[in-house]
């Protein structure tokens, strides 16, 4: 019988970080995050994840303690208990900064050589604004450059918070400079996986495995996980084996109007 135990995040955690909380702030997506860390006692193979989530969240402890926004803006736990996680294995193998180079290789660059970020026209997709490349990098599928990251790429957890980060929530401050954005994406990948060294190469690697959470189970179907439908609704689990923790990063948008 597996033991979860909810445990307080470190003072050193980058969700505690003032650089990061203000840029959050910023970015209008710190009001509606909600974090949690959870030890377990059982070993669980690294390929039975879905199992290993589906006892944490059917936790009563973990199930009191892991908040989600509801209709009506408040906070508050599930409304149920979970028979099942639905979750999808998420790409963590990166570990340089270098997937970001190709933003000042395309032609004009999305990012200039001084960091700043290239506008262009104003248009609308998906309820978000876009003003820059970069923002129409990710919400254009018509974009010249569209095809600058393939699937592969875009699956990874880095450039997935990478994209939270440059959305960001309803009344998002957008940074006409890059730098921001890819310094606090870091610094949460950092904060949700593990990385070590491989013993037989020597060469530093991800020891985490992260899902994504589509969806939670109870006993007569879908819990509401988030309350409307955004591609900025999120819930992020990383298993760190080493230390048997599960950090869980989760957002709610909430749209102006």
């Amino acid at each position: 019988m597996a033991a979860f135990v909810p445990v307080s995040l470190p003072s050193t955690s980058a969700f505690n970080d003032a650089y990061v909380k203000s840029q959050l702030t910023k970015w209008d997506l710190h009001r509606n995050l909600h974090t949690l860390v959870v030890r377990y006692t059982k070993y669980y193979h690294k390929l039975h994840g879905a199992e290993l989530l589906t006892d944490l969240f059917g936790d009563p402890k973990v199930l009191e303690a892991f908040q989600v926004l509801r209709k009506d803006s408040t906070w508050g736990p599930l409304p149920g208990p979970v028979t099942q996680a639905d979750v999808s294995l998420v790409a963590s193998s990166l570990t340089r900064l270098d997937v970001f180079d190709k933003l000042s290789e395309t032609s004009p660059p999305i990012v200039r050589p001084n960091g700043d970020i290239a506008k262009c026209m104003e248009d609308v997709r998906e309820g978000f604004q876009i003003s820059d490349l970069l923002r129409d990098l990710i919400l254009n599928e018509e974009s010249e450059n569209a095809g600058l990251y393939g699937d592969g790429e875009r699956d990874e957890l880095l450039l997935r918070l990478f994209e939270h980060c440059v959305l960001g929530g309803a009344t998002c401050q957008f940074e006409d400079k890059v730098e921001p954005y890819v310094e606090t994406s870091k610094r949460l990948y950092k904060e949700l996986v593990t990385a070590q060294k491989d013993p037989a190469t020597g060469r530093i690697q991800v020891a985490s495995a992260a899902y994504k959470v589509n969806a939670l189970m109870g006993e007569t179907g879908p819990l509401e996980l988030f309350p409307t439908r955004s591609r900025q609704n999120f819930c992020y689990a990383a298993v760190d084996p080493l230390r048997r923790l599960v950090r869980i990063v989760y957002h709610a948008y909430i749209p102006f109007w």
